[in-house]
């Protein structure tokens, strides 16, 4: 195994993990025919009065993931493209173990091994598409909660704090790291900087697998082609990275290794983005030369929608066409396809030896488990509230007008029920 340094400002340092004759494959997250069904309640359209409330008419099925299979390997990006509603957020989801397994049928494996949801919980990272920050706490100081939050109390403050600068190089948010982070009423950082800082703290633990519901939503393509390139960083410093997106630039496409499009939940592409234009190229439609090809794709497919027999002759051709072409590495070659020499656990703890998963110990003692939760329940509301105060402080018009709202609301209930007496009339003036 070779461990390069990247030097960054400031001393701190990012490991950048290559896996070289190494004596276990890396990490490879593999689905196989995931099929979700939701039951969908058609409700009557008449609703009479002697009628009972919400009785349905009648239980139809609709399928939001059908028959879904691929692989995302460490050191990789892999993104989801499709319009709305073709099921992009739901195979994030399913992914993530954020829908109920009873629903979902298929397999999901990690080198292999049937992921337990205790273990994925640690080894992953789900990062949403909508920012929930602090707005006056500044970059730094909300990566620093993220940690003291996130990290085992076995890891020093001064590691904690490596952690931290160490995080803001690679996220590439130095310039900004004592900006705040602003709202509608103070000036911040600007959109791509909050989303990169969304991403941070969800990583705060270096996870080995990472999971982005359109991380680009909203932003501009310079701040979107940032996001994606801090995506490409963290992928090369060994995680597993997966998001979902919609309609990327050319330059954002040529930063991803494996893309999935996927049409009403049914998977029409799958496989190399440099190998798009060959695809369309022998089905019949070529892309032509400088158009982005995720939008002709995308408009393709909402033409094909269109038509009688919808995209059902794209599907039948991404089938056949993945068979006969060898040419995107997906054969014998295959992560997958080659033998672990390791349990799940002890890759995990490998892992953690070589500086995934931040933890207090030397991976030594991480042979047979993973750790679960960091810090027990009496720290983790230590740190929210001192981050509640620490943001309220520094917002003291908005503090005082909350403090006194709670305070005329207590006068007048308290003056509605003084002095009440024991009697009947009592009784009946305090159940109003």
């Amino acid at each position: 195994m070779e461990i390069e340094e990247l030097p960054c400002e400031e001393h701190h340092q990012i490991l950048d993990v290559h896996i070289a004759g190494s004596s276990y494959p890396p990490f490879v997250l593999s689905f196989k025919n995931l099929t979700y069904d939701v039951k969908v309640s058609t409700k009557s359209g008449f609703p009479f009065r002697w009628k009972k409330p919400n009785v349905s008419s009648g239980n139809t099925t609709k399928s939001l993931l059908r028959g879904i299979s691929g692989e995302a390997k460490e050191g990789e990006t892999m993104a989801i493209l499709g319009a709305s509603g073709s099921g992009k957020s739901t195979l994030i989801d399913a992914l993530a173990n954020r829908i109920s397994k009873q629903s979902l049928k298929g397999s999901i494996t990690l080198n292999g091994e049937v992921l337990d949801s205790d273990v994925l919980k640690v080894i992953s990272a789900y990062v949403m598409q909508d920012d929930l920050l602090f707005p006056m706490l500044t970059v730094e100081e909300t990566l620093m909660f993220s940690a003291e939050f996130r990290l085992p109390r076995s890891v020093s403050k001064s590691k904690k704090k490596a952690r931290v600068q160490g995080l803001i190089d690679q996220l590439g948010l130095r310039n900004a790291a004592k900006t705040v982070i602003g709202d509608e009423g103070h000036r911040g950082v600007s959109g791509g900087e909050r989303r990169r800082v969304s991403i941070g703290i969800d990583i705060i633990h270096d996870p080995i697998l990472l999971f982005l519901d359109e991380p680009t939503s909203g932003l501009d393509s310079t701040s979107a082609l940032m996001v994606v390139k801090v995506l490409q960083r963290i992928a090369e410093t060994g995680s597993i990275v997966i998001m979902s997106i919609h309609q990327p630039s050319s330059r954002i496409l040529g930063l991803i290794d494996r893309l999935i499009i996927l049409s009403q939940g049914r998977t029409l592409y799958s496989g190399s983005p440099s190998n798009l234009p060959q695809f369309f190229s022998d089905f019949g439609h070529p892309i032509p030369n400088n158009e982005n090809p995720s939008e002709f794709a995308l408009d393709l497919i909402r033409e094909l929608e269109g038509t009688s027999s919808g995209t059902q002759i794209l599907f039948e051709f991404n089938k056949s066409w993945k068979v006969s072409s060898m040419d995107d590495n997906d054969g014998d070659d295959t992560i997958s396809n080659r033998r672990c020499t390791l349990p799940l656990k002890d890759a995990i703890a490998k892992s953690i030896s070589r500086g995934k998963l931040v933890s207090g110990g030397n991976g030594a003692n991480h042979s047979s488990s993973v750790p679960s939760f960091a810090n027990p329940f009496y720290i983790e509301l230590m740190v929210l509230s001192k981050r509640l105060l620490t943001n309220s402080r520094r917002m003291p018009a908005k503090f005082a007008v909350r403090l006194g709202t709670i305070t005329v609301t207590g006068i007048v209930l308290a003056t509605m029920f003084w002095q009440l007496d024991d009697s009947p009339a009592g009784v009946q003036e305090r159940l109003g």
